[in-house]
């Protein structure tokens, strides 16, 4: 755990080189820890009490912004570790509260969102001035997150709580997406560069899939599709190169195949249900998820609202080696550092199912993957078909 009692945690952002995590949430907590020793952990002075509420590293990943309540704007230097009030951004927000903040492919510029529904650009002159422009239109809305593909020349995602989702072009041009009106949208990731597309996680268990046109933004549009889940989706973090975990509340995740379903838009499977996680510690079931990391296609770690961090992996191969082979994906939780506190999942025939399927068809794709790596030679006739 980062403390041993609640931090009221907000937001984590994942260094470029995933190395590294910052995370930030009420009166000014802000701490950068190592992913590769979680107690390599650096508490970062703001000299502000003010809530802070998000967080995002320039692509260099030599500094990183933090925005929060009553205009707070902040920059953390790898360098040293300091955290000083970005320049200018007292006078520019004089108090206005901030909501979202994201750095564009280039990291030439930042885009920061309030809870009003405006959205301000910003950069730092070759003076060390800050530089900052209000964006046109921009709705009334609150700004709940930003992000950005990770290409250059590409386009910025940004989700509202009642607007929809609207995007912003490398021209700093904002269009509003049709197909993401009336649902909240919580989160955006855009996750893969090699795929220009990004994803909403909105209210009802919704996933907006964005289709992006690299030329012209405004043409860009939302297909949503619907997971039934019996919860909230509240964010994201990358997996493979093939899917992301989506967060839930309560405490949960989903593994979303970016590239499986009848439309190629994505497949949902279970990942980790609340009231498993609550078998193995009732504590955790009632915690919110902020983020998270992946280490390969199936661990990584998750930070929680209180600032536990819990560790996703198979369950130890003592269990049942013959389950655990077929079920890759059931989980255990660790709480940091490392005491096992259980298998997750409830070994029922409906999810031994459901996760045989999940894995078959990942060990499927790797196949396949290795296959189209191999020089082309005479091709033989299928034995089967896809599952």
């Amino acid at each position: 755990m980062l403390a041993t009692f609640d931090l009221g945690l907000e937001d984590l952002s994942v260094s470029p080189d995933g190395l590294n995590v910052i995370v930030v949430g009420a009166n000014g907590f802000a701490l950068r820890f190592s992913t590769e020793d979680i107690n390599d952990e650096i508490e970062l002075n703001s000299g502000d009490e003010d809530d802070l509420a998000d967080v995002d590293w320039h692509p260099r990943g030599e500094t990183a912004l933090i925005v929060g309540d009553t205009g707070t704007m902040l920059r953390y230097a790898t360098s040293d570790h300091s955290v000083t009030h970005v320049a200018g951004s007292t006078a520019f927000f004089l108090g206005q509260s901030l909501s979202a903040v994201a750095w564009d492919a280039a990291g030439g510029w930042a885009y920061v969102g309030t809870p009003d529904g405006s959205i301000v650009r910003y950069r730092e002159n070759a003076n060390g001035n800050g530089e900052f422009f209000t964006l046109n239109d921009t709705k009334s809305s609150a700004i709940l997150d930003i992000a950005c593909l990770k290409k250059m020349h590409s386009h910025c995602v940004f989700a509202t709580e009642s607007d929809g989702m609207g995007i912003i072009d490398a021209d700093h041009q904002v269009s509003w997406l049709s197909g993401s009106t009336g649902t909240t949208w919580r989160a955006v990731i855009c996750p893969h560069p090699a795929r220009d597309r990004c994803y909403g996680a909105g209210q009802g268990s919704t996933v907006g899939v964005v289709e992006l046109d690299p030329m012209v933004a405004s043409d860009s549009y939302v297909l949503v599709k619907q997971v039934n889940i019996g919860a909230e989706f509240t964010g994201f973090h990358i997996g493979t190169e093939d899917t992301i975990l989506i967060q839930t509340a309560p405490f949960g995740w989903v593994d979303w195949n970016v590239i499986e379903g009848a439309d190629s838009l994505g497949y949902a499977y279970p990942w980790l249900y609340n009231h498993d996680a609550g078998k193995s510690d009732p504590m955790i079931a009632h915690e919110r998820l902020i983020g998270g990391w992946a280490t390969t296609d199936e661990t990584g770690f998750g930070v929680t609202s209180f600032g536990r961090i819990v560790e996703y992996a198979p369950p130890p191969k003592s269990i049942d080696e013959k389950l655990v082979s077929s079920l890759a994906g059931i989980l255990v939780i660790i709480a940091v550092p490392g005491s096992v506190l259980g298998l997750l999942f409830m070994m029922s025939p409906k999810m031994q199912k459901r996760y045989k399927k999940w894995s078959d068809s990942r060990r499927e794709r790797r196949m396949e993957k290795r296959k189209a790596r191999r020089p082309e030679k005479k091709k033989e006739k299928p034995t089967g078909r896809r599952r």
